[in-house]
């Protein structure tokens, strides 16, 4: 029996794009039940209108709800609105100024006729120009971050189908106020347990605006992004987290990532004391580095313990590149980095 879909799209000042969207919804190939959400959050064009007269001329099968927002409120907070109120068994999030392949949702439950799977992910395609590929093609299991295949989770939050069911019961939901909130909702998959399938199809065709929230870059950025960073410290320094095998690479990958993003943003002084003062301390969460496992993170670890900071950071990355610490190995290693006694010089 096909699954029931629910695709929940955040609508938010997207008049130019919201038609494309919808429309590529409506010409799914599914023949199983689908219903629409779009959450209105309130924003300041005719988005909700356009989108209100493409609902009232469609005479199909797809059930197309609107549910508004009070107020402004973000796409986390869209997002997670539109898990409380799916009636889907799979939930499948799509991004208001994007669009979907006609056949996405037909080839995203096509795995599903041998196994349930948590999630279902595809390729996608970005401005009609480079085609991305999300991850290995095939079936993968994860116990957490232990990994028992080579597939890497696919991050972004769009283009996958989840079971309605792994995401409450995993509490995976969207950190509201949050930039880049795709990111911080991986970091929380690849932590707990799941099985998934990546198809070999473009099923997403991703747009990139420059005035969107990712796109711009500003100083208002750069506190969503050291923001970004508390909310990983925060998690990380939980006890649930400290069990999971392999979570302080985990950490340290994410932290490099945050920031690289800082990095691209121009600061001025007032603004570089802001990130100084707001990064100490961002290894205080590892609690050696016996913890670590990759060697380029002991590097950081090994130079930055003692000022953990951007600036300190920015100047090991300059100083010891990822090159250079491959080179290390062995007994210069493990000597440099402390992890086994050096041999004692007898007088």
């Amino acid at each position: 029996m096909l699954p029931k879909v629910s695709i929940i799209i955040p609508v938010y000042n997207v008049e130019l794009y919201i038609e494309e969207c919808l429309q590529s919804v409506m010409r799914q190939t599914y023949k199983g039940e689908m219903e629409c959400i779009l959450i209105d959050d309130c924003g300041t064009d005719n988005s909700m209108e356009v989108a209100g007269q493409l609902i009232k001329a469609y005479a199909d099968s797809i059930d197309f709800k609107v549910v508004h927002h009070e107020h402004n409120r973000g796409v986390s907070a869209a997002r997670n609105t539109g898990i409380d109120v799916a009636n889907g068994e799979y939930v499948f999030f799509l991004d208001s100024d994007d669009w979907i392949s006609d056949d996405c949702i037909e080839r995203l439950t096509q795995p599903l006729d041998l196994e349930r799977y948590d999630f279902v992910a595809g390729h996608y395609e970005k401005n009609g120009k480079d085609i991305y590929v999300s991850s290995p093609v095939g079936e993968f299991y994860k116990n957490g971050l232990k990994s028992k295949s080579s597939g890497e989770t696919p991050v972004a939050v769009w283009n996958k189908l989840f079971r309605k069911d792994f995401l409450l019961d995993n509490q995976l939901f969207f950190e509201v106020g949050k930039i880049n909130e795709d990111s911080i909702f991986s970091f929380d998959l690849a932590c707990v347990e799941r099985k998934y399938y990546v198809i070999n199809s473009i099923t997403y065709h991703y747009r990139r605006r420059e005035n969107s929230i990712t796109s711009s870059k500003s100083q208002d950025k750069i506190v969503g992004y050291v923001g970004w960073l508390h909310s990983l410290r925060d998690r990380v320094g939980q006890e649930k987290y400290k069990n999971i095998e392999g979570i302080y690479d985990h950490y340290l990958y994410w932290v490099k990532k945050v920031f690289r993003w800082i990095s691209r943003v121009e600061m001025d002084e007032t603004m570089l004391n802001y990130v100084q003062n707001e990064t100490k301390g961002f290894l205080d969460v590892v609690p050696n580095i016996r913890c670590l496992g990759n060697k380029h993170d002991r590097l950081i670890y090994f130079f930055c313990k003692k000022d953990q900071t951007y600036s300190r950071y920015q100047y090991v990355q300059q100083q010891y590149t990822e090159k250079y610490a491959h080179r290390l190995s062995g007994r210069i290693m493990r000597n440099l980095l402390g992890l086994i006694p050096s041999k004692k010089v007898k007088p």
